[in-house]
């Protein structure tokens, strides 16, 4: 099971470019933890 979820992972990265993933990322994580990145960079 893991292997397979690791193949997929892979796969994944190879049809997305790391911008469009970084991208990705940041707009879902991003406003999760806004407030606590607020509050580090007072």
């Amino acid at each position: 099971m893991q292997e397979v979820a690791q193949q997929a992972v892979r796969e994944y990265v190879e049809r997305t470019s790391r911008r469009e993933l970084l991208d990705e990322v940041l707009d879902e994580q991003l406003p999760r933890y806004a407030e606590a990145l607020e509050r580090l960079g007072r």
